[in-house]
């Protein structure tokens, strides 16, 4: 059985490979930890990931390559 903290890189992990990316809300409810907003505009600046207009988070076509990175920060 996983930890919540394990659902919720879990979650990271899935979630963000799909174009309708992850709910920063649904990630604290699984995991119980909240998403840094500077960590998220931290990788916006990189090109790494973006907002949608329903707030969820998604992976762009230049964060792919780096996806482990980018799940291992926003986890942080």
């Amino acid at each position: 059985m996983l930890t919540w903290e394990e659902q919720g890189d879990e979650f990271l992990v899935m979630g963000l490979r799909m174009k309708e990316g992850i709910s920063p809300a649904r990630f604290m409810s699984i995991s119980g930890r909240g998403i840094s907003e500077a960590q998220i505009a931290a990788l916006k600046g990189y090109g790494f990931v973006e907002t949608l207009p329903n707030g969820n988070i998604r992976v762009t076509e230049k964060g792919f390559p780096v996806l482990d990175a980018v799940v291992a920060d926003l986890a942080a």
